[in-house]
């Protein structure tokens, strides 16, 4: 009997190891990026393997325990005796599946919970320096710091953040304004709420005419997608206005009609005379087609549309950043261009457009650039805004199967030309990740994000959903080592 048993386990004990063994090439395969980006397939596809030998070995084990437990026989010599027999094969079956299942996903969390990251070495030129601004927390209901946003003011750094449960809706969320002289000690000095009890995200801050403004997005969607913008502004840092709801002058034709529904996007307003401040913005003109537009303020509160960006696909998130010649570039993450949908499970065609203006911002120009679909960006100039950097998420694949939710994600450094995204290197982060902010300090770049912890190295969907803790970091590094480090990869 005993021969007998361990040779109808003999496959699914087999199948186990297989899948304990790949986990563990593939552990040590991330912990030591020895593939580097050529990871990104194999990574996925391994994962799905490990899944099919896992599933397969629990499913026939536990069926084989749980048929001698019932005892259900192979012949049955009456109806009565059929239908007992098929019963208990029903309820084996029901069972196999379900603690397997759930197996499965446990095993699949725990691997992904002791999957070491890479080490995030950089080259010594970049000067890279990370900490932790604002620990995650021990309330539950606070535990998710994330999207951020950092301003220098009055001799002071300015970070804002969401303080949250999770990435999902939070109807008790609120954005903290905490400050600090240099950028490791900070103190909250405002918290802010959103329009009644909702969900709030994605600020912006920047000095408008002497006085702090900050945007950002209310969200009424368990599953978040805002739909406009609100404001408030305060002389100190510390009291700020009740916010209010944005309204664009929007062109129509040949008229024009103050419009509310457009959601700011990444980048704060910028100027280049303090006199007229530009950002951009995403939404639908009347009810039709989703599309960015760039809007123009002369105080921060009365908005204008000076051109539409793009209008060819979905897009949002937008930056943007003066060129040297006044013009401006700017990038856009795009979930496809194309009919392909399915983000959830991976589409070759997501991607980030990179939109150039020419004719004084009238007209735009457009490239693709499919190696990440940009997302939580910030971009930075240097060298007198002849090189354009970028900030945020690098989707690490499969790379034909950009936005999957079990892809792993970093907060990257970009260069950003106008034909194409230059990958530079990444911070500390993984999992649920990226929506940063940067400030210019002297040579010093200081770059502020959020990530799970860095010990480890969650997929986004187990980030958001299952172990939601996240912490707000702050990077800096050298604007000479940077220019330098770009130039050696190919930059410029």
């Amino acid at each position: 009997m005993k021969i007998k048993l361990s040779k109808r386990i003999r496959h699914p004990i087999y199948s186990i190891i297989i899948a304990i063994v790949l986990m563990i090439i593939m552990g040590t395969i991330g912990s030591l990026n020895s593939f580097g980006t050529g990871t990104r397939n194999f990574t996925f596809f391994g994962e799905i393997i490990i899944a099919i030998f896992l599933f397969f070995g629990i499913f026939r084990t536990l069926s084989i325990a749980l048929q001698d437990v019932f005892i259900v026989k192979k012949e049955a010599r009456d109806i009565k005796s059929k239908i007992l027999k098929w019963g208990k094969l029903f309820i084996v079956g029901l069972f196999t599946l379900i603690i397997s299942l759930v197996s499965l996903f446990g095993a699949m969390l725990t691997y992904y919970y002791v999957r070491i990251p890479p080490s995030f070495e950089v080259e010594p030129i970049l000067e890279l320096k990370t900490w932790t601004a604002i620990p995650a927390g021990d309330k539950l209901e606070k535990h998710h710091k994330s999207n951020t946003d950092l301003y220098y003011w009055n001799d002071n750094f300015y970070l804002v953040y969401q303080s949250s449960k999770w990435h999902l809706e939070d109807l008790d969320g609120e954005l903290v304004v905490a400050r600090s002289p240099d950028a490791r000690n900070w103190e909250t000095v405002a918290k802010i709420k959103g329009p009644g009890r909702n969900d709030v995200r994605d600020p912006l801050i920047t000095e408008i005419n002497g006085i702090l403004f900050l945007y950002f997005l209310p969200n009424f969607n368990f599953d978040p997608s805002p739909n406009t913008t609100y404001w408030c502004s305060s002389n100190d840092g510390e009291t700020w206005t009740t916010p209010q709801e944005t309204f664009v002058n929007i062109s129509n034709g040949n008229t024009w009609e103050l419009q509310n529904g457009w959601c700011f996007g990444r980048q704060e307003p910028m100027t280049k005379d303090n006199i007229t401040w530009y950002l951009m913005a995403s939404g639908s003109k009347n009810e039709e087609d989703w599309m960015t537009l760039l809007l123009e303020t002369t105080d921060g509160i009365n908005w204008k549309e000076v051109s539409v960006v793009y209008d060819t696909y979905p897009s949002g998130e937008p930056c943007l950043m003066f060129l040297p010649n006044g013009e401006f570039i700017s990038t856009l993450r795009v979930g496809t261009v194309s009919s392909w949908t399915g983000y959830e499970f991976g589409t070759p065609h997501a991607c980030t457009v990179i939109a150039t203006s020419y004719n004084d911002h009238l007209n735009w120009s457009y490239s693709t650039d499919f190696q990440t679909r940009l997302d939580g960006a910030r971009l930075f100039a240097l060298d007198d805004g002849k090189r354009i950097f970028a900030a945020g998420r690098n989707h690490l694949g499969p790379s034909i199967d950009l936005g999957n939710h079990v892809a792993k994600k970093r907060t990257s450094v970009y260069e950003v030309t106008p034909d194409r995204l230059i990958h530079l290197f990444d911070l500390p982060s993984n999992g649920d990740t990226a929506y940063t902010g940067v400030a210019l300090l002297g040579d010093d770049i200081y770059v502020s994000y959020y990530t799970c912890p860095i010990n480890h190295d969650y997929p986004w969907i187990v980030g958001i959903m299952v172990f939601t803790e996240t912490e707000i970091r702050m990077a800096k590094f050298s604007a000479t080592g940077l220019i330098q480090y770009a130039n050696q990869v190919g930059g410029g």
